[in-house]
This record gives structure tokens, C-alpha cells and sequence, in this order.
């Protein structure tokens, strides 16, 4: 990862589309090198690379912009007076958002960016005669998996998008109306298929952290399975190879830094102790997470009880996700001030990380695990109980349980949970939630704070006032 981390400053320090401003509105990036970067396979490539700086964010904007609106409107983690304090967040964790709220505004501003990137290369490596059609379309199905896996995430974030494919080349090119639901992921589908035909099944050592055939698939069989497309979601699922779940000893290392480039992990957004400082490459999810007693901690987010009453004695990924008063963590025995309080600590790799402000562990964007728990629900679905059975049991064997006899709903219900428990934390559960049709009921009897401020126009983010303003072909999404 860190070659390709190296690629990504470079182009963005070089091409920066200031964040305050909107995607639409740019102008190409690739403008005053023109004739450099479409006249190599290595200058084109390293472009490509600059289309994956806007899947995350670094500093203090991952964990408000990124990782909050992702994992705090849930039944697992609860938001704390970190989070509330601040208005501007306060509002999106307790349903009151707004269609000029900044925090979607970011994630809709971001990845179209990245969108954007990802359209000039597919648009402008076909034109270079110097590369071979192979290396065409390795590049091109790259650009596609990252256009892809960022349409996929802007539709499962707001009521509706607009679907840029081309490079815009006037005015009226930019303002685009929305697209339905239907066309999007029909668009995701065509895209991550054209990535999984042609993006290898691996890369070198240093390129770690690249799309993967494997991954397109990945994101392929998700995209499927969020349209109700269950026998080709099954069908996409099937096709990964060379991934399996690590040991359970080995849990815990794919979330503190000593076994981030693993069998299990197919796509992640890598960070490095040697681009903490030399590229500023790093997140704070450690001090977000962590309570004002523990190193100075911003205390934004906690482990629910209703979270805690689903585990199982014996399952290691407790002591992998989530830390107690008077348990160890970093070879020392924590005592919170509030010994009620429970903290996550996924992507938390010591006490260091939480004083300093930084941490460097990767955020993975799509693991195994996630994978056999989608085939599961998908078989599921299909009637195929015996596979889904056999499939969630490898996800309780791994996490040292003892296998499940469950079959019709209660099969269901496992599955489910089984997904909670496997993926708190990673950008899941609320998005589970809303397409299951049970956000409202699982807040309530998880007694989630703002359960009551839940409707459902909150399942998705409005689209951002500015780009309505902006935009004559967009209105404004109804009831915010």
C-alpha cells in the first residue's frame, strides 16, 4: 500500500479540488498535464491511483465525516457527549438533520470527486495507442471498480444521486438530474462486472490495498444482494477465490496494526507508520472512540448493552471489538471513571495512538467474514437453508462457537445477529438495518438514545442543499 499511498498524495497535492467546493463544478483535474498523463502506462496509472484518496479521509474528518455517520445511528454503538456536544453532529446521530447539514454534504462532495477521477481515466485510456488492450482494460476495469464501489455507497447513503458516466464537457453537462434506484445499481453492476472480467486476482507486496478481481466480486455479489437479486448475488460470491477467514487467535490483528495484509481482508484503505508523518496518512479513531478518562479521550461513541447481551461466553471477537472496565488493553488494566462504560476498539492499536491523536491501523472496506455472512442471507433467501446454515457456522466456529441448529426465522435472526456481532463497527450494521425495513423497531428495543426521532425519511440522507441550489435538473429531496 504504501507505493499506491505515495501516488495518491503526489495527485492530489498537485491536482487538489478544494474541499469547499463542489464536484460538479470542477474543472478537470488532469488539465495542466494533459499531455503528460495520457501518454504513459505509468503516469496514467499513477491518476488512476488519485481515484482512491476519496474513499476515506484523513485527521479528524474520517471519524466526523466518514466513520460517524456510518456507525453511530445503529443499535450497536450508542453516540456519547463527544458527538452530541457539537450541533452539526448532534443532528445526524439524533435523526434531526437537515438538507444543508455538512457531514452528508462531505460524503456526497468527496465521492463524486472520486467518481469524477475514476470517469477521466475511463474515458482517456482507451485513446492511448502506445498501450496494449489488456493494459487498457486493466486499467479501465480499475477505474470502474472505484466508480462502482463509489455509486454503490452514495445510493445506500442518500434518497437519491445523480450518475455521472462521462467526462462533462460544457456547462449543461453538469447539471445532470437524478437517476432511480434501479438505474444506479444497474450501472454498479455493469461496472464491477467489467472490473471482475479484467482486474487481476492479485497484486505485488507494494501495491496492497489495490482492487482485486475477488473484490469486484465482492462488491458485486453486495450490490445484488441490497436489489433483492439473491441467485446473483450467490453467483458472484461463488466466484471469489483465494480468501478465507483468519484463526480466531488471529482476530483481533486485523484490527490493532500486526496482521493488516491478510488471507481475509480483499480491499482496505491502508495507513503506515512511515506516512503518519512524512504524508500526514493517518485517522483518529482511537481518541473519537476512547472516554475522557482514558488518555484524553474525545468520548463520541460506545458499545451498547443491547450489543453486549447478544454475545456469547467464549466468542473472541469480544475481546477483539469491545473493552470493559478492568480488563487489559495495551498490557495495561483499564478502569474507566464510569465503569459502565464500554469502548471499541476496532482500529485501535494502543494507548500511544489514543495520546497522540493518530493512528495508522487500515481501515477495511470489505473482509471475507462479510462475504460468507452475504452468501449466507442470500441462500437464505433463496430457500437454501442448509447452505446458509453451514456457512454462518463457520462464522461462529471461527469466533470459538459451537455451531447453530437454527433453521426458518430463527435461521434468519442468526444470520442477522451474526452480522452484528461480526461487523460492528465497519461501516454495516445501520445500512443492514434500513434495508431489512427495521431501523425504527431495532433502535427501540435496543433503547438507542434518539430512537424516538427516527422516521423514515431518515433512512437515507437528503440530497445536499447546495447541489439543489446549484443544480435546476435537481430537486429537493420531500421532508427535509
Amino acid at each position: 500500500m504504501k507505493k499506491l499511498s505515495i501516488y495518491i498524495f503526489a495527485f492530489v497535492a498537485l491536482f487538489s479540488l478544494g474541499a469547499c467546493d463542489n464536484y460538479l463544478d470542477q474543472e478537470s483535474p488532469d488539465q495542466p498535464t494533459t499531455d503528460q498523463v495520457w501518454q504513459s502506462y505509468e503516469a496514467a496509472e499513477k491518476y488512476l491511483a488519485s481515484a482512491y484518496s476519496y474513499i476515506s479521509a484523513n485527521g479528524w474528518r474520517y471519524h466526523e465525516y466518514y466513520y460517524l455517520p456510518q456507525n453511530f445511528r445503529a443499535d450497536d454503538l450508542f453516540p456519547e457527549n463527544g458527538t452530541t456536544a457539537w450541533s452539526y453532529l448532534a443532528r445526524i446521530v439524533g435523526f434531526n438533520n437537515t438538507a444543508s447539514d455538512g457531514v452528508p454534504s462531505e460524503l456526497w462532495t468527496n465521492w463524486y470527486k472520486g467518481v469524477k477521477l475514476a470517469n477521466d481515466v475511463i474515458a482517456n485510456v482507451p485513446e492511448m495507442e502506445m498501450l496494449s488492450e489488456d493494459e487498457k482494460n486493466e486499467l479501465v476495469a480499475e477505474a470502474k471498480y472505484l466508480r462502482g464501489f463509489y455509486f454503490l455507497n452514495l445510493q445506500m447513503n442518500f434518497h437519491a444521486i445523480i450518475m455521472p458516466v462521462t467526462v462533462a464537457e460544457s456547462s449543461e453537462d453538469l447539471q445532470l438530474g437524478t437517476s432511480t434506484k434501479q438505474q444506479v445499481f444497474d450501472q454498479v453492476v455493469e461496472d464491477l462486472a467489467f472490473a471482475a472480467q479484467h482486474l487481476p486476482s492479485d497484486w505485488d507486496a507494494d501495491q496492497w490495498g489495490r482492487a482485486t478481481k475477488h473484490a469486484a466480486n465482492a462488491f458485486l455479489g453486495k450490490a445484488h444482494l441490497y436489489m433483492g437479486n439473491y441467485q446473483n448475488a450467490v453467483e458472484a460470491f461463488n466466484k471469489i477465490s483465494g480468501h478465507d477467514l483468519v484463526d480466531g487467535d488471529q482476530y483481533r490483528g486485523m484490527f490493532d496494526g500486526t496482521l493488516e495484509q491478510n488471507i481475509e481482508v480483499l480491499f482496505s484503505r491502508g495507513y503506515t507508520e512511515e506516512q503518519m508523518d512524512a504524508l500526514g496518512l493517518y485517522h483518529q479513531i482511537g481518541v473519537a472512540m476512547a472516554p475522557g478518562d482514558l488518555q484524553g479521550g474525545w468520548n463520541m461513541a460506545s458499545v451498547s448493552n443491547y450489543f453486549m447481551n447478544q454475545l456469547e461466553a467464549g466468542d473472541v471477537r469480544k475481546a477483539a471489538s469491545v473493552l470493559e472496565h478492568g480488563e487489559e488493553f495495551d498490557g495495561q488494566t483499564i478502569e474507566f471513571l464510569n465503569p459502565e462504560f464500554k469502548m471499541s476498539i476496532k482500529y485501535v492499536e494502543s494507548l500511544e495512538s489514543i495520546s497522540i491523536n493518530r493512528s495508522v491501523v487500515d481501515i477495511i472496506l470489505m473482509r471475507y467474514a462479510d462475504v460468507l455472512l452475504m452468501q449466507a442471507e442470500a441462500n437464505y433467501e433463496l430457500g437454501n437453508e442448509g447452505v446458509a446454515l453451514n456457512l454462518v457456522n463457520r462464522i461462529r466456529n471461527r469466533a470459538g462457537l459451537a455451531n447453530s441448529n437454527a433453521s426458518g426465522t430463527d435461521l434468519r435472526d442468526e444470520i442477522r445477529k451474526q452480522r452484528m456481532i461480526e461487523l460492528i463497527g465497519e461501516n454495516s450494521r445501520y445500512y443492514d438495518l434500513v434495508r431489512w425495513g427495521i431501523v425504527k423497531e431495532q433502535l427501540e428495543m435496543a433503547q438507542q438514545p434518539y430512537a424516538q426521532n427516527h422516521e423514515e425519511k431518515h433512512n437515507f440522507f437528503p440530497i445536499p442543499l447546495e447541489e439543489v441550489q446549484r443544480n435546476p435538473n435537481v430537486e429537493p429531496t420531500p421532508g427535509f
